[in-house]
């Protein structure tokens, strides 16, 4: 082990821990994500939430909402639903040059 280096030992979990139910069950880890949310929730309040439900802030426009909700998937390499009354628009933002060349 290169020095300055700490060993940590594996955690051991539970069966519960290893299928997702317990204390931090309604925490998605960002593996697990597939999506951001945009949605409207009124005339000038705008959603941008995770696939499980945890909220991330309102905006009083769409467009905000959506730059907000657009550079989120980005980052986290998800799609991005935007939805609009009754309408559903799906996208996959792409990365930057610098990030899909060197997979930062």
């Amino acid at each position: 082990m290169p020095r300055g280096w700490v060993y940590h030992a594996p955690l051991r979990t539970t069966a519960a821990a290893e299928i997702g139910m317990g204390a931090g069950s309604e925490d998605l880890s960002m593996a697990t994500q597939r999506a951001i949310h945009v949605e409207a929730k009124g005339e000038r309040d705008w959603l941008v939430r995770e696939e499980g439900g945890r909220e991330l802030g309102h905006y009083p426009t769409r467009k905000d909402a959506e730059a907000v909700g657009h550079k989120l998937a980005r980052k986290r390499a998800v799609e991005l639903i935007v939805e609009d009354g009754g309408k559903i628009r799906r996208s996959r933002p792409r990365r930057g040059l610098f990030n899909r060349l060197f997979g930062r």
